[in-house]
C-alpha cells in the first residue's frame, strides 16, 4: 500500500482525506497517515482520527511517502509545492471512486478530483490541479498548472484554462472560451468570452471588474 499524507489540515484537506478512505473501500490502496500543516499550534493534535505529523520538514525523513496538497488558492499552492519540490516530494493523485472519467483524459501530478465529477474525452489536466465536487468537463479541454475549479462548475467543449486559473462555485462556461493565467472567476459567472490573465471576471456574462498584479 502507498503511505500517504494530505498537505493542508484545513476543511479541504479534511475532505480530501475522505477521498482516501473512500477509494480504500473499493479496493485497499492507501495508508493513510494524516496531515501536514503550516500551523504549529495543530501539530501533534488529531482531525478527524488522523494526527497532524507535523510540517513540510517531515518529508526529509519520508521521501518515499505520497503527497497531495489540499490548498484550493493556486497563489499559496504554488508557494506550498515550490517547497515541496526542492525537498524532492512524491506526489499522487486523489480521484474520488465516484469520478466518471473516460480513458482519454490525461492526468498531471497531483491532482484532485471529488466526488460527481464527470470529465469526457480527450482532456489535458496539469500538475497540482483541484476539481471540486459536481463539476464536469468537456471534450477538448486543457486545464493548466495549478489551477483550482470549486464546486458545481461546468466547463465546455474546447475550453483552454490557463495556469492558476481559479474558477468559483457554480460558473458555466460557454465552448471555447479562454481564461488567462492567474485569472479569478467569481462564483456563478457565466464565462461567454475570453477573459484575459491576472484579473477578476464576475457576472453574467462574466466581465472584468479588477486588474491583478502578477
Amino acid at each position: 500500500m502507498q503511505k500517504v499524507v494530505v498537505v493542508g489540515a484545513g476543511g479541504f484537506g479534511r475532505e480530501v482525506l475522505e477521498i482516501f478512505k473512500d477509494d480504500n473501500i473499493i479496493s485497499p490502496k492507501w495508508d493513510i497517515l494524516g496531515f501536514l500543516d503550516g500551523n504549529d499550534k495543530v501539530h501533534g493534535t488529531q482531525i478527524n482520527g488522523y494526527p497532524v505529523l507535523g510540517c513540510l520538514d517531515w518529508l526529509a525523513d519520508n521521501p518515499a511517502v505520497g503527497c497531495v496538497v489540499a490548498i484550493g488558492d493556486p497563489k499559496t499552492k504554488k508557494a506550498v509545492i515550490d517547497e515541496m519540490e526542492d525537498r524532492n516530494a512524491n506526489f499522487v493523485n486523489a480521484i474520488h471512486p465516484s469520478v466518471v472519467m473516460s480513458e482519454f483524459v490525461k492526468l498531471g501530478r497531483n491532482v484532485i478530483i471529488c466526488a460527481g465529477c464527470i470529465l469526457t474525452v480527450d482532456i489535458l489536466i496539469g500538475d497540482h490541479v483541484i476539481i471540486n465536487i459536481n463539476s464536469t468537463v468537456g471534450h477538448d479541454t486543457i486545464i493548466g498548472n495549478y489551477c483550482s475549479i470549486m464546486p458545481a462548475v461546468n466547463i465546455n467543449g474546447n475550453n483552454h484554462l490557463n495556469e492558476g486559473v481559479y474558477v468559483g462555485t457554480g460558473s458555466t462556461f460557454v465552448q471555447e472560451v479562454s481564461v488567462g493565467s492567474w485569472t479569478t472567476i467569481g462564483a456563478g459567472a457565466v464565462l461567454v468570452k475570453n477573459i484575459p490573465k491576472s484579473v477578476i471576471a464576475v457576472g453574467v456574462p462574466a466581465k472584468v471588474i479588477k486588474e491583478l498584479s502578477d
